[in-house]
C-alpha cells in the first residue's frame, strides 16, 4: 500500500512540474491617438503605453508625459507641450494655439520615447467642406406618434479623395430644455427611453457613424437625448477612418491597420463642419 502511495505521489510531482507557469511575462507596447483638425489647433494628441494584465489598471498612469513629441510640415517643425487633463484636453499640443492646421497639407509626426524607440507617421490634410444643407433649427421627434412625418435630410459638399464621411450628433445640454424654448420654461431635459436600445451606447451623449454620401436623412434612432443637439460632419483620412472602424464598430485592435511605423494607433486628419438643431418633445 505504501509502495502505491509513493508511486502515486512521483506521478503527481511530475505532472505538476510539466504544467505550465503563471504567465508573468510583459512587453511594453505604445499606442498613439493623434488627429489633427483642418482650421483647428494642434492638440490633443496621446501616447499611452500599455500596462500588465496582471495589475490594475490606472488610465492616468498610462500616459507618456515626457516623449518629445514633434510635427513638421513644409520645413517648419513644431516641438508640442504635455498638458494634464486639469489645465484642458489631456495631452500633447502645440502652445501656439494661433498656428491652425491647413487644408491639403502633408503633415509629419515623429515621437521620441524616454527609452530611445521612436514613432512616426505622416497624414496629408483633406480640404475643407460646407453645408448645401443643414438641419432645420426645431425638429420634432415624432410629430405624431402613429404617423410619422417625412424624414428631413442634410448634405455637404464632397472632399477630394475622401469616399467616407463621419456624422455625428452629441446633446449639448443634458440637464436644461425649457430655457432654449420661445417662450422660455423651466421644463427639464431628459433621456429618450426605447426598449429596444438599451444597449452599451446607451449612456453616451453622442452618436456617431460612417457614411458612404455626401447627405444623410436624420435618422430617429441616432438621438439620446432631447433639447439641443450639435451636428457634425467629418470628412477623415484613410488613417482616421481605420482607426475609427476598429475601435468604435469593431471593438479590435489589428496591427496591421496601424498607421504608425513603431506603435499601435493612428496618425491621422480630417476637416469638419458643425451646426445645431434642438430636438423637441413629443410629451414631457
Amino acid at each position: 500500500m505504501n509502495k502505491i502511495f509513493i508511486i502515486i505521489s512521483l506521478i503527481s510531482l511530475i505532472f505538476i512540474s510539466c504544467e505550465d507557469t503563471a504567465p508573468g511575462d510583459y512587453i511594453e507596447n505604445y499606442i498613439v491617438e493623434a488627429l489633427l483638425i483642418v482650421d483647428e489647433p494642434i492638440q490633443g494628441i496621446s501616447v499611452i503605453k500599455t500596462q500588465p494584465i496582471f495589475e490594475k489598471y490606472i488610465h492616468d498612469s498610462a500616459f507618456v508625459r515626457n516623449a518629445i513629441v514633434e510635427i513638421n510640415h513644409n520645413n517648419l517643425n513644431y516641438k508640442l507641450k504635455f498638458r494634464n487633463k486639469e489645465d484642458g484636453k489631456v495631452g500633447y499640443f502645440l502652445d501656439d494655439q494661433t498656428i491652425l492646421v491647413e487644408p491639403n497639407t502633408t503633415y509629419n509626426l515623429k515621437i521620441t520615447l524616454p527609452n530611445g524607440k521612436v514613432i512616426t507617421g505622416s497624414t496629408t490634410t483633406p480640404n475643407r467642406i460646407q453645408w448645401t444643407k443643414k438641419a432645420k433649427d426645431y425638429i420634432q421627434y415624432p410629430i405624431d406618434s402613429l404617423k410619422l412625418p417625412a424624414t428631413d435630410t442634410i448634405a455637404w459638399t464632397k472632399a477630394s479623395g475622401i469616399d467616407f464621411y463621419l456624422v455625428s450628433v452629441t446633446c449639448l445640454d443634458t440637464l436644461e430644455y425649457g430655457k432654449y424654448l420661445d417662450p422660455p420654461t423651466a421644463e427639464k431635459n431628459r433621456r429618450i427611453w426605447r426598449p429596444f436600445r438599451q444597449d452599451r451606447f446607451y449612456r453616451e451623449i453622442t452618436s456617431i457613424s460612417p457614411i458612404a454620401n455626401t447627405q444623410s436623412t436624420i435618422v430617429w434612432d441616432i438621438f439620446r437625448w432631447y433639447g439641443l443637439q450639435e451636428v457634425r460632419i467629418y470628412a477623415p483620412d484613410w488613417n482616421y477612418l481605420r482607426w475609427f472602424i476598429q475601435a468604435q464598430a469593431r471593438q479590435e485592435l489589428d496591427p496591421l491597420l496601424s498607421s504608425l511605423e513603431g506603435a499601435y494607433g493612428y496618425f491621422g486628419s480630417t476637416s469638419v463642419i458643425k451646426d445645431t438643431s434642438f430636438l423637441i418633445k413629443n410629451q414631457p
